[in-house]
């Protein structure tokens, strides 16, 4: 990593440690997730890509907040620029061919919005096992994730949208 990036990023609260921490936050869901779909023998984590995707995001979250003049993100943001760098960037590389594995990064995708959304919210296993439509919502996010444009912002209103779904019935209309 330049000098420069980090001098640039270091002005937005952003230093190394910061993208140590992410980078390591994200190589755990990768193991979890490819630990829960029995992925391990046929893909393998680029630490590389992986690296880039982490930088490209904390730039982008800097230009925000250069330009919006914020200190912090919210989770919404967070969620969907990652995703979306993720989804850019594509750090699984498939070792074996498996049914579906050209679509391995957003299928995680999907894992890591699905997971840190109900996260976000409290929504544990058994809450999400009795609720029909979240499979129906995850089965639709990642169909868009494999076949439609995707943009941070996309992903961000989708996100937001997830926690308004979730919080509706709570204002009791």
């Amino acid at each position: 990593m330049k000098i420069s990036v980090l001098k640039y990023l270091k002005k937005y609260d952003i230093d190394i440690d910061r993208i140590a921490n992410r980078y390591i936050q994200i190589l755990k869901m990768f193991h979890e997730f490819l630990e829960k779909h029995d992925l391990g023998d046929s893909v393998i984590i680029n630490g590389r890509i992986l690296k880039r995707t982490v930088i490209d995001y904390f730039i982008d979250i800097a230009r925000i907040k250069e330009f919006h003049n914020i200190n912090n993100t919210n989770n919404e943001k967070i969620y969907a620029y990652t995703a979306y760098w993720l989804l850019r960037r594509k750090p699984l590389q498939v070792l074996k061919p498996f049914n579906g594995c050209e679509f391995v990064n957003e299928l995680f995708i999907t894992f890591f919005l699905i997971s840190s959304s109900c996260k976000t919210r409290n929504i544990n296993n058994d809450k999400k096992n009795k609720n029909p439509a979240l499979e129906d919502f995850q089965s639709f996010l990642f169909y868009n994730l494999k076949y439609r444009p995707i943009s941070q912002q996309s992903l961000e209103l989708m996100i937001e949208a997830f926690f308004c779904g979730y919080d509706f019935p709570k204002v009791g209309l």
